[in-house]
C-alpha cells in the first residue's frame, strides 16, 4: 500500500508544477500590468522575463534544492535538509522521473490550456444568449461588450516566450544527464507551434504588430543556455560515482546520506581535468568568457585589427515610399480621420496639408506594404483603440455602432469624437482647456452650431 501511494505523490508532483507554473504566470501578468511600464513593448519584455525566471526556478531548481544535501561541501549554501548529496542513482530515480513528467505535461497543456479556456468562452456565450447559443441574441448592452463574449481570446505573446524558454534551459539545464528531455522539448514545441497556429488562424484576434525588442530580448536569454548545459554537463561527467561503481563509499546506515568523494575543489585537481569532463569545463570558459567579456574582446580586435571590423549593413527591402506603401485599410483610415477632423471638429488638421496631399494623390505599390499599426496616432494601436471605445471614422455607418445613453441620434459620432478631442488637449490654450467641458452636449454645441467655438479655433 505504502508504495502505491509513494508513486501516486511522484506522479502527482510533476502535474502540480505545471499547476503551480500556471498560477504563477496568471500572478506575475498581473502584478506586472498592476505596476505598469511606459510603453506596451517594455511591459511585455517584463512579462516575459519575470514569467520564466518563476517558472525556471520552480521546474529546474526547486526539487533540485529541497532533495539536496551538500554538508560535504565546503560551502553548502544552506542546503542540508535532504538525502542527496549529488547526481546520484537516487537523483535520477526520483527528481529525474518527477521532472520529466512535468516536463511532458508541459509539453501538452498548451492543448489543456486551449479546451479550459474554449469552454470558459462557451459557457459565457450560453449564458449571454440564455443558454440558446444564437448570436443576435444577447444581454449585452454595449457593442465591444458583445465584440468581448464573442470574439476570441486576445493573442499574447509574452508567456509564450516564457515557456519556449523554460523548455529550453530547463532541458539544457540537465539534458546532459537525462538526454530523453531533448525529445521531450522538441514534442513541446511542436505541440505549442500547432496549437499557435491553429488558434491563430481560428481563434485568436487580430494579434498587433510587435517590434523587435522582445524577439531580441527572448534571443539573447537563450545564448545563455548552453552555458548550463556545460556546467551541469561537466559536473555530471566529473561524478566518478556517476560513471563507475569503483568509486562508492559505504555508508554507516542505508538511510545516511551517500558521500560522494566530488567536492567543488576538483575541478582544481588532475582528476577534474580527466575525460570525459575537461571537454566540458574549456566550453564552459569558453562560453562564459565570450558571454561577459565578449564585449572588451571585441573593442581590443577592432583596436589591434581594424580590418577584421564588420560595418552596418542596411537592409534593402525595396519599400516605396510611406504615402505609397499604405495598403487600402491604413489609407482608408488616415483619409477618412483626417476628413471627420476637419469637417466636424471645427478645422481641426491631424495631417498638414502637404502630407494629406500626398496621401491623397499617391497610388498604392503593388505588393509590399507597410505591415502593423501605420502611424503614430494612438487610435491607430488596436489596443489603445478598444481601451478608449473609439470606432473609427472609416467605418462604414460609424453611428449604427455608437450606442449612448440618449435618445438623440444626431450626436451618436459624439461619443467617439469627444475622445479625439481628449487626446488633442495639449493644443489647446490653458485658458480653454479649462473652460472646455468634455461631454456630448458641449461638444454637439460646437461641432453643429453656426460659429466655431473657441476650444475648436485652438486647436487648428
Amino acid at each position: 500500500m505504502l508504495m502505491y501511494e509513494v508513486s501516486f505523490w511522484k506522479s502527482s508532483l510533476s502535474y502540480l508544477l505545471t499547476g503551480v507554473n500556471f498560477v504563477l504566470r496568471k500572478v506575475v501578468i498581473a502584478l506586472v500590468t498592476w505596476i505598469g511600464y511606459k510603453t506596451n513593448t517594455k511591459e511585455l519584455e517584463r512579462i516575459t522575463t519575470i514569467v520564466f525566471l518563476c517558472q525556471f526556478f520552480n521546474t529546474a531548481f526547486l526539487l533540485l534544492m529541497v532533495n539536496a544535501d551538500l554538508s560535504e561541501q565546503n560551502f553548502d549554501w544552506g542546503l542540508t535538509s535532504g538525502s542527496i548529496s549529488d547526481f546520484n542513482s537516487v537523483w535520477f530515480k526520483s527528481v529525474g522521473n518527477t521532472l520529466i513528467s512535468a516536463m511532458i505535461f508541459n509539453g501538452v497543456f498548451p492543448v489543456i490550456d486551449f479546451f479550459m479556456f474554449f469552454g470558459l468562452r462557451l459557457l459565457f456565450r450560453l449564458l449571454d444568449s440564455s443558454c440558446t447559443l444564437k448570436m443576435y441574441k444577447t444581454k449585452k448592452t454595449s457593442i465591444q461588450g458583445y465584440l468581448n463574449c464573442y470574439l476570441g481570446p486576445e493573442y499574447l505573446l509574452h508567456y509564450k516566450y516564457s515557456a519556449i524558454l523554460n523548455y529550453t534551459f530547463v532541458t539544457f539545464l540537465y539534458g546532459f544527464g537525462l538526454p530523453m528531455l531533448f525529445p521531450v522539448a522538441f514534442f513541446s514545441f511542436f505541440v505549442l507551434y500547432f496549437v499557435e497556429k491553429t488558434m491563430l488562424y481560428y481563434s485568436y484576434r487580430l494579434p498587433p504588430m510587435y517590434d523587435a525588442t522582445l524577439s531580441e530580448s527572448v534571443l539573447n536569454k537563450l545564448q545563455f543556455a548552453p552555458i548550463f548545459f556545460l556546467a551541469f554537463g561537466y559536473w555530471m561527467a566529473s561524478s566518478k560515482q556517476l560513471l563507475s561503481n569503483e568509486y562508492l563509499t559505504a555508508t554507516a546506515s542505508a538511510s545516511a546520506t551517500p558521500i560522494t568523494q566530488h567536492g567543488y575543489w576538483s575541478i582544481f585537481t588532475a582528476s577534474g581535468w580527466a575525460a570525459p569532463a575537461f571537454p566540458l569545463l574549456i566550453g564552459f570558459i569558453i562560453f562564459f568568457v565570450i558571454f561577459f567579456f565578449g564585449g572588451y574582446l571585441d573593442a581590443l580586435i577592432a583596436k589591434c585589427f581594424p580590418n577584421f571590423v564588420i560595418g552596418d549593413i542596411e537592409l534593402d527591402e525595396e519599400i516605396d515610399n510611406y504615402w505609397a506603401a499604405l495598403d487600402q485599410n491604413d489609407r482608408s483610415w488616415s483619409l477618412e480621420e483626417e476628413r471627420n477632423a476637419r469637417s466636424n471638429l471645427g478645422n481641426m488638421k491631424i495631417l498638414t496639408d502637404e502630407s494629406l496631399e500626398k496621401l491623397t494623390v499617391s497610388q498604392i505599390t503593388p505588393g509590399k506594404t507597410l505591415q502593423g499599426v501605420h502611424s503614430y496616432d494612438i487610435l491607430a494601436n488596436p489596443l489603445y483603440l478598444d481601451d478608449f471605445q473609439y470606432v473609427p471614422a472609416n467605418t462604414p455607418d460609424r453611428a449604427e455602432f455608437i450606442i449612448d445613453d440618449d435618445d438623440d441620434e444626431e450626436n451618436d459620432c459624439a461619443q467617439s469624437d469627444v475622445v479625439r478631442l481628449a487626446l488633442n488637449l495639449a493644443f489647446l490654450t490653458e485658458e480653454d482647456a479649462k473652460n472646455f467641458s468634455f461631454d456630448k452636449k458641449t461638444l454637439k454645441n460646437a461641432l453643429f452650431a453656426k460659429f466655431k467655438g473657441a476650444a475648436i479655433n485652438a486647436m487648428t
